[in-house]
């Protein structure tokens, strides 16, 4: 009698175990980047270059699908020009083409560093054996 009271609760249990799990679309929050943006930290191979060069004054200004800069220093572009993500919805990379030039072509991280939305960019140019990681931070 134990084992059939046993072999019903193992057949209950079970049953009432199996439920269909409801999934849920992964969602991805936009990621947004029109705004200024100044420059908080430049690496060459690893090496911190920030202390190196005068980065305060810059800034990028990104509005809509184009792209301002406010100052000349050591960047991927050095005019004004436009801007598109590889994926929209998943980007990895962004596409800064200036004016006068072709596309310039950077992965692309979105983290978030002590509260605030970072953008980092790393382009190698010219050598892959140098590369450049540039820090940006939303300027409020």
């Amino acid at each position: 009698m134990k084992k059939i009271l046993f072999l019903l609760l193992l057949f209950a249990a079970g049953l009432f175990a199996c439920r269909t799990e409801r999934l849920e679309k992964a969602y991805e929050p936009v990621k947004e980047v029109n705004g200024n943006w100044k420059i908080v930290s430049v690496l060459r191979n690893g090496t911190d270059l920030t202390a190196r060069f005068d980065f305060s004054k810059f800034r990028i200004s990104f509005i809509d699908s184009a792209y301002a800069l406010s100052e000349q220093v050591p960047f991927l572009v050095s005019t004004n020009g436009t801007w598109r993500f590889d994926d929209p919805a998943y980007p990895f990379k962004i596409a800064l083409t200036a004016k006068d030039s072709s596309a310039k072509t950077s992965s692309l991280l979105f983290p978030v560093v002590g509260g605030k939305r970072n953008m980092v960019l790393t382009i190698s140019p010219g050598c892959r054996a140098n590369s450049y990681q540039y820090t940006l931070q939303k300027v409020d």
